[in-house]
């Protein structure tokens, strides 16, 4: 195996066997999109990708820069489509092997919110074995990646270290994670028909089922022999969702129920103005839902997130209302949460960044608020995202959704409406189906609502002490539903 921090060069050939020796050039192929949803063909139109001889790949792999973790892991940046030196478009992944037959584990695909977030963020927060702590990067006691590999993605360009030519919107930016899966399974060749499942939150909650959505597309495609050759059917099995922003309408239909009327977050007098401003937001919604325009969606952006988060939350940290914080800058997003800060000065490190491969003259963004504002300029976020679940679902791919009960920026009531409202296979026995109190023997944990054998089709845990960073406020139980959701096994 090359030596630390050395570029690796992937040989097409290989399977079943750990990367190694030198690779000048492979060729990639993918696919157009086949839209199973209707209404999303008048959104963005199917993109079709040309097939290039070589692809840009530096793949390091790091060693020693978490604590006494012995982890096996590879970092590098893969050249999407369109990527030139002149013009690149370039994603950053940190991919970490399964401690036990990582030739044969599950693969995780982790990416971040925002729009805008550094999916390195929820890697190590908990699911990786590097964890990020004021000091630096440690190692991990509750790694995900015991029985699975781990992708962490910077997802779209532009976040993390993810760098070159920007989309701005959750359709063009599925594409390119397709891209850059075939790609990968290009590099990491024995990986490439292992299980696979896509995890997500906050505002992974449009991005996850987009980049499901379009996997699935393109499965079908090559099922039906319609798809370029060269190209590899993803094994799509399941999807982990934690505290998501998926469905605009029931998001903001039951904000203010949890705001105001559960939590009393805001004072009287600003309820009272808020709650006159949601019809209007409302409204704006199902214009936007009804004739999809870009200035209709936008209208609605400015209407619901104006007109319902201008209220002072008097110091109650929104993404965990159990903390308390006055920033000093209350235009920062940021400055109630010092893992921010940590990451910035994570990867500021010269070792870290050595071993990472990261080039010298290229920056890490935690949060790039001009991906973010691209994506709301494109009216992204209003858009009726979780109807692209009732089809994956038909297909058998399981939805797990795992919900930290103390988070007022997603919260969970706005989550559990359109699970219920979902026309799936599912959607009468999710109805009846009871919470019940998990983990069994235990005290004020959480609860299980699940549909199908073993861990669920369709399945929702609550959890009561746990806020918007899920894995960050529950690492052990994360690690443990994680692990008996992907391996199917049986809550009780």
């Amino acid at each position: 195996m090359s030596s630390k921090s050395e570029l690796l060069a992937l040989p097409v050939s290989s399977r079943r066997r750990p990367p190694q020796s030198t690779f000048a050039g492979i060729t990639v192929v993918l696919l157009s999109s086949l839209v199973i949803v209707s209404w999303l063909r008048s959104f963005y139109p199917p993109i079709a990708i040309q097939s290039p001889r070589s692809f840009y790949h530096r793949v390091h792999k790091p060693e020693g820069i978490c604590g006494n973790s012995s982890a096996v892991s590879y970092a590098g940046h893969i050249g999407l489509h369109g990527d030139t030196e002149e013009s690149p478009k370039r994603s950053f992944f940190w991919y970490f092997e399964a401690e036990e037959s990582p030739e044969d584990a599950p693969i995780i695909l982790t990416i971040g919110g925002g729009p805008g977030t550094s999916g390195m963020m929820n890697a190590l927060q908990g699911q990786s074995p590097c964890s990020a702590t004021e000091h630096g990067l440690a190692a991990n006691p509750y790694t995900w990646t015991k029985r699975h590999n781990l992708i962490a993605l910077d997802h779209p360009i532009g976040v993390g270290f993810s760098y070159g030519t920007h989309v701005n919107n959750s359709r063009s930016a599925a594409y390119d994670a397709y891209d850059f899966l075939q790609k990968f399974c290009v590099l990491f060749p024995h990986l490439a028909r292992n299980k696979f499942i896509i995890s997500g939150g906050s505002y992974g909650g449009v991005y996850v089922p987009n980049i499901a959505t379009v996997i699935h597309e393109q499965n079908l495609l090559l099922k039906a022999g319609r798809g370029q050759p060269g190209a590899i059917p993803i094994n799509l099995d399941a999807l982990i969702i934690s505290n998501p922003f998926t469905s605009p309408a029931s998001h903001f239909r039951w904000l203010l129920q949890y705001r105001c009327m559960d939590h009393h977050i805001h004072n009287e007098t600003e309820c009272t103005q808020l709650y006159s401003a949601l019809p209007t937001c409302l409204d704006s919604i199902e214009l936007a839902l009804a004739v999809p325009s870009v200035p209709n969606r936008v209208n609605a952006t400015h209407l619901c997130y104006g007109g319902l988060n201008s209220a002072d939350f008097h110091g109650i940290v929104p993404e965990d209302i159990r903390r308390t914080c006055v920033p000093e800058d209350k235009n920062d997003p940021v400055a109630c949460h010092p893992r921010f800060r940590w990451f910035s000065e994570i990867f500021s490190d010269p070792t870290v960044r050595n071993e990472l491969g990261v080039p010298e003259n290229l920056n890490f963004t935690g949060l790039n608020m001009e991906v973010n504002q691209e994506f709301q300029a494109a009216g992204d976020m209003i858009q009726a995202h979780h109807l692209m679940y009732p089809p994956l679902l038909s297909a058998g791919i399981r939805l797990l959704h795992y919900i930290g009960k103390q988070d007022a920026n997603c919260p969970w009531l706005g989550t559990l409406s359109f699970l219920k409202l979902l026309e799936t296979p599912f959607q009468q026995a999710f109805l009846e189906a009871p919470d019940v109190p998990w983990p069994p023997n235990s005290r004020d944990v959480g609860t299980v609502r699940a549909v199908g054998p073993g861990a669920g089709n369709f399945t929702l845990i609550l959890l009561e002490e746990a806020g918007h960073f899920t894995v960050a406020d529950q690492p052990a139980l994360a690690q443990r539903i994680v692990e008996m959701w992907i391996g199917n096994e049986p809550w009780f």
